[in-house]
């Protein structure tokens, strides 16, 4: 670990707790809290915070049950912890309005803010449950005419991990079937790091893969754990793995690069042109980030598969998001000769809630000119 990742993982420590105590504050101020209440509020502040550091700790360790439960656990406060924030720095504000204009907040408004925190915490957990199938028709040009008709599933951000494992792997596995396409695209964060036991998953996309061909390029999350690992059990079930390399199925191509941030924008547009692309053939690229569009044009490409965004995963982080990714945030967006289909991903990283915002199967029907 080198000197800029202790200094952010500290700077983070600290932010967290500061953060903690700044909610348990401003609360217990409006609820008009005893002095015992208060105390024992300040130290819930405190232990929450403690466990969540303690949690991300033991899974650079270990995935037993034990640290499956308790990073589950404290993800979950995590996330309700999040709106408690967020709806804290509003009664921040109402309370310097309070003291301005000489009014006191009356108590049931912070309990009616722990309430909605509550609430959202809730309905992000449930709503994480479930799985929308999201269609789309996409003419591939120069296909052969046995494409015409044919289903593919886009499939993303599935995180197995701690959190997600195979009871979710399962799920996932059975949905795909319940469609019933001819092919499979996964757009990669298949795995979530850290420590990870892949057997049983492996197992699990086997009984998809001797069924249903499935294509997959990796991205950034894979790499917070063992990356050769983690690739090592996605071939081992039997997937293609596509890293940097362009293969040619049924006389359609399907590309896969890594994952490169904005940043490696030129790393990533060498990579591309150093495909071997025949420009007869349509071209499929599987990108995690929907990025490089202009890239993936001049390399002839006529559909580009993404995930990653999350679609903001839980609101109001869809407005962050979107701030980066712009229009290609979610669905299908048109350049050109290029089509670029973004799916808010079916797992969940960090907190395992997903609000205003159901997972998603990507049903894609080719069709040729």
């Amino acid at each position: 670990m080198n000197s800029i990742q202790i200094f952010l993982i500290s700077f983070f420590t600290v932010s967290l707790f500061a953060l903690s105590l700044l909610i348990g504050k401003i609360y217990s101020v409006v609820l008009r809290l005893s002095p015992g209440a208060f105390r024992g509020v300040m130290i819930f502040c405190l232990v929450g915070p403690a466990i969540f550091v303690l949690s991300m700790a033991l899974s650079r360790l270990s995935d037993g049950l034990f640290v499956r439960v308790i990073y589950y656990l404290s993800s979950v406060l995590g996330g309700a912890m999040f709106y408690l924030l967020i709806l804290g720095f509003l009664l921040f504000v109402l309370l310097l309005l309070g003291k301005v204009f000489g009014f006191a907040l009356p108590i049931y408004i912070a309990l009616g803010f722990v309430f909605v925190a509550l609430a959202f915490s809730a309905i992000g957990l449930i709503q994480a449950k479930f799985i929308k199938v999201t269609k789309y028709e996409i003419l591939l040009p120069n296909a052969p005419k046995e494409w015409d008709g044919k289903r593919a599933v886009l499939v993303s951000d599935t995180h197995f991990g701690l959190v997600n494992h195979k009871k979710f792997s399962d799920k996932v596995v059975k949905k795909i079937l319940d469609v019933n396409p001819s092919l499979v695209f996964h757009a990669g964060d298949f795995y979530d790091g850290p420590k990870n036991d892949t057997t049983l998953i492996t197992e699990t996309w086997k009984g998809l893969t001797q069924k249903i061909p499935v294509f997959y390029a990796p991205g950034n999350h894979e790499e917070y754990g063992d990356y050769a690992g983690f690739l090592t059990s996605i071939k081992n079930a039997g997937v293609n793995v596509i890293v940097d390399g362009v293969v040619d199925y049924q006389g359609v191509q399907i590309a896969g690069i890594s994952y490169r941030n904005k940043k490696q924008a030129s790393v990533a547009d060498g990579v591309l042109k150093s495909l071997k692309v025949d420009s007869t053939k349509p071209l499929i690229l599987i990108n995690h980030p929907p990025t490089f569009q202009n890239s993936a044009l001049e390399i002839g490409a006529d559909l580009m598969l993404s995930g990653h965004t999350h679609k903001g995963q839980f609101w109001p982080f869809y407005y962050v998001v979107k701030s980066v990714y712009g229009k290609y945030i979610y669905g299908a967006n048109v350049d050109g000769s290029l089509t670029t289909i973004t799916t808010s991903g079916i797992g969940t990283a960090g907190v395992p809630m997903r609000l205003f915002n159901t997972p998603e199967l990507v049903e894609i029907t080719f069709r040729v000119k």
